[in-house]
């Protein structure tokens, strides 16, 4: 019952964010806030639950925003499978290396999306801009996930300790 909590009140903070940070004219502030609970479904939990934390958040994201249909899932699946391969060789166990695999891991977004971009139309007409974005929207989700791993680790939500 917990994770399935957890995951509500991850889309509940999806929600907020794309509804109430589209007032702030402020486009370098907005965290990326499924990227934490996606690395800490993945690295904490299983990779069953990891696959269902990306799907439901790049579904959710696709609806919420304004981008080109599959491409936040797809790059969400993608960063599931990075951290499926990273889980075996890097062990995460502190909330600074947390934050810091979350930054990391909206670069990694970022270079997935541009790279999907190349590959589905042949350009690369808003490459700098998202370059431009990405790093300052790292920067904040790395801040918001060290609060994100405290709230997780207050929930004492680990693999088998119960549903």
């Amino acid at each position: 019952m917990r994770k399935i909590g957890c995951l509500a009140l991850g889309l509940f903070f999806l929600m907020a964010e794309s509804s109430l940070f589209s007032f702030l004219p402020i486009e370098l502030t907005k965290p990326d806030l499924g990227v934490p609970f996606i690395i800490y479904a993945t690295f904490f939990l299983s990779p069953a639950e990891g696959l269902v934390a990306a799907v439901l958040f790049g579904f959710f994201q696709e609806v919420l925003s304004s981008g080109p249909p599959g491409a936040l899932l797809f790059t969400n699946v993608g960063l599931l499978l990075s951290c499926l391969f990273l889980k075996s060789r890097l062990y995460i166990e502190s909330r600074y290396t947390f934050s810091l695999v979350c930054a990391a891991s909206v670069l990694v977004e970022s270079l997935i999306f541009l790279a999907l971009s190349l590959l589905s139309k042949g350009e690369t007409r808003n490459f700098h801009n998202v370059l431009v974005f990405s790093f300052p929207v790292a920067i904040v989700t790395g801040f918001v996930s060290l609060f994100m791993f405290r709230l997780f680790e207050h929930l004492k939500i680990r693999h088998l300790a119960g549903v």
